[in-house]
């Protein structure tokens, strides 16, 4: 439930107070450039111990949302008539699952991620605000302070495009999971 009531300032702070200053196990603040780590940090695992923390934070907000949609998917294709009949006919439990209740529960998980994109980059801000890290939200929300309109403008031109490549990848993806549907 922690993940679909909390914001992510809170889940952050929480995060970056509990692992972070009381356990010492992650690094609060700083960051490993990815692309030249060994002139920051020491190499890709040091990135991805710095990286931890965020990471967690912008994945439990998420991760809620979709094992509620999977199970209930789940649960509600399982008593559909075709998964009766597939095991009727001696299909393997593992088939049964595989092609006929995980393929077909999947759809809306996958409509889910491709309306979720915007949120991301949206929850990237407040992330990218809390932990100290560079990146699209914390290059608007300097724009914002500075009152920097172009560069507030391309990063919505960015996270635009970026929503209309997705659902191209949602509605490609929609084709490939379920044949019924035909891409025109």
């Amino acid at each position: 439930m922690i993940g679909i009531s909390a914001h992510p300032v809170w889940i952050g702070l929480i995060f970056a107070y509990f692992f972070g200053y009381r356990l010492h196990w992650f690094p609060i603040t700083g960051y490993c450039d990815v692309i030249n780590p060994a002139t920051t940090c020491g190499g890709l695992v040091q990135w991805a111990y710095h990286m931890f923390l965020p990471w967690a934070t912008f994945a439990i907000l998420f991760a809620a949302l979709y094992v509620r949609m999977i199970r209930a998917n789940v649960l509600d294709t399982m008593n559909e008539d075709y998964v009766r009949t597939a095991r009727a006919k001696g299909a393997p439990e593992w088939l049964v699952l595989r092609s006929h209740i995980l393929r077909n529960a999947m759809l809306p998980v996958v409509t889910m991620l491709g309306m979720d994109i915007g949120l991301a980059l949206g929850g990237a801000v407040f992330t990218e605000t809390v932990y100290g890290l560079p990146g699209l939200g914390k290059t608007a929300v300097a724009g914002l302070f500075n009152n920097d309109i172009p560069t507030v403008e391309g990063v919505i031109v960015f996270a635009t495009l970026a929503i209309i490549v997705f659902n191209l990848v949602v509605d490609l993806l929609y084709a490939w999971i379920d044949p019924r549907i035909r891409l025109a």
